[in-house]
């Protein structure tokens, strides 16, 4: 069955936002993450699709500090950065709180996508810092937030309302 551009999309989408549930908080079964993708929109998402889900991104099941067993992203079967991926496609995220703009990328690509905004060598931003898979970028002052967040959207090619892959 060939698959439409509008389908190859949304599995991305899905891809990029299962990562980010699975990164960020603590799952113990399909069904809970099931749950969690619907509310954030994919209401006819089945178990299927999770259990595909999983597969595709390494998801291995550890033991937290209270003997829990959750869903985990294995590092070692994570995506190999390729330079040859524009870098908007990286991205997954640009985002703001009061004190620090928080750019979310695939893993592997933090650091590259941290460069990037350093080689700007930009009069708005006091320093980045880089892991796999966030960049932390400290605002010279934080009344300049909004303004620092568009240029790097602006440097990085991410439209606007880009932040659509994160949860509210």
């Amino acid at each position: 069955m060939k698959r439409t551009l509008p389908t190859l999309e949304k599995e991305h989408q899905q891809l990029i936002l299962c990562h980010q549930l699975i990164a960020s908080r603590h799952f113990s079964s399909q069904e809970e993450l099931r749950q969690e993708l619907q509310r954030a929109g994919y209401k006819n998402i089945g178990q299927s699709t999770i259990s595909q889900l999983l597969k595709t991104l390494g998801v291995v099941k550890v033991q937290n500090a209270k003997g829990k067993k959750i869903y985990a992203l294995n590092e070692q079967s994570q995506f190999t950065p390729d330079a040859q991926r524009p870098v908007n496609e990286m991205v997954t995220d640009v985002d703001h709180n009061p004190q620090f703009v928080v750019v979310h990328v695939m893993p592997g690509y933090g650091r590259a996508v941290g460069r990037i905004i350093d080689h700007h060598r930009l009069p708005e931003v006091l320093g980045v810092i880089a892991s796999s898979t966030t960049v932390l970028v400290a605002p010279r002052e934080t009344t300049e937030l909004d303004r620092v967040c568009r240029i790097i959207r602006r440097i990085l090619a991410i439209k606007e309302n880009h932040g659509s892959n994160r949860l509210p």
